[in-house]
């Protein structure tokens, strides 16, 4: 799959975006301790693991990997690892195929399907990584 930023978007751009996006940022807030520190080679291991596939795609130079996943056919979603400290908190930005727009899919779906993959990652981690991160129900 070829990930042109162009193509996606971001929670906001869905119907009731905008209501969704605080919802969102803070369940992405709440599971970056668990996946900041995954090296690129973890971060492809947790990929395959959930049936996705680390893609080479930057929002900019302090994206330290990107996490692709399809949930349906032509709805993507692109995890990237924004890594900004010391000077601010890393995060994860969470980005969606523009497709997906077409599809009236609306925001409280893309927000729950992008909070169920990385769920998803947390207990790759656990499972096939075998690193002692929280459980989920810490996010919960």
């Amino acid at each position: 799959m070829s990930l042109n930023r162009k193509d996606f978007v971001s929670i906001r751009e869905f119907e009731g975006g905008l209501a969704h996006d605080r919802f969102l940022r803070n369940a992405i807030q709440l599971r970056v301790k668990a996946l900041k520190d995954l090296t690129p080679d973890e971060a492809k291991v947790v990929a395959m693991a959930i049936g996705g596939r680390l893609v080479d795609f930057k929002i900019d130079d302090a994206t330290a990997w990107a996490i692709a996943v399809t949930p349906l056919p032509g709805f993507h979603i692109v995890y990237c690892m924004q890594k900004y400290s010391p000077e601010f908190e890393d995060t994860i930005e969470v980005l969606f195929s523009r497709k997906a727009l077409e599809f009236g899919i609306p925001a409280e779906d893309a927000s729950e399907w992008a909070i169920l993959y990385m769920n998803a990652m947390i207990y790759a981690i656990r499972r096939v990584l075998k690193k002692d991160v929280e459980r989920i129900s810490q996010y919960l």
